[in-house]
């Protein structure tokens, strides 16, 4: 189950990393200023991860969309914070191109929002109990 889970979020992910890659890239191709280029091809990609996460990655978990709207609003603003920094210092060190930078600074921000999402954006809520210890009705409590 995990791994089926593991690699539709994957698939999710490789998605909407390329439309924001694809986005990005015919931006500053069209002379858009960088930081500016990003922030509209996250918005886009935004967009694209949570709906195929909700329906496709996690359709088996038990979310109210909303929740898991505000929760991975966190998580992609997160991964966006962490991406557009990276982009800028990228970009101020000049170690790449604009092209470049992009893509390296939106393929780490992809690892940090994957294990965000993973660990809490998309996670079911915990049933109640579901973490008890099974007792045996015939267990003597009181001799251990």
């Amino acid at each position: 189950m995990m791994w089926k889970q593991m690699l539709r979020f994957g698939i999710v992910g490789a998605l909407a990393t390329f439309v924001h890659m694809v986005n990005g890239y015919l931006l500053i191709q069209a002379a858009w200023n960088p930081l500016v280029a990003n922030l509209l091809a996250f918005a886009i990609a935004f967009l694209v991860s949570f709906i195929g996460h909700l329906e496709y990655s996690f359709a088996d978990q038990d979310l109210s969309p909303s929740s898991a709207l505000r929760r991975f609003a966190v998580v992609a603003l997160i991964g966006f914070g962490f991406n557009e920094g990276l982009l800028v210092v990228l970009l101020s060190l000049s170690v790449a191109s604009d092209t470049m930078a992009l893509w390296i600074s939106t393929g780490v921000a992809a690892i940090l929002i994957f294990l965000l999402s993973r660990m809490w954006a998309f996670r079911a809520p915990r049933q109640a109990g579901s973490n008890a210890i099974p007792i045996r009705p015939d267990a003597d409590l009181n001799n251990p």
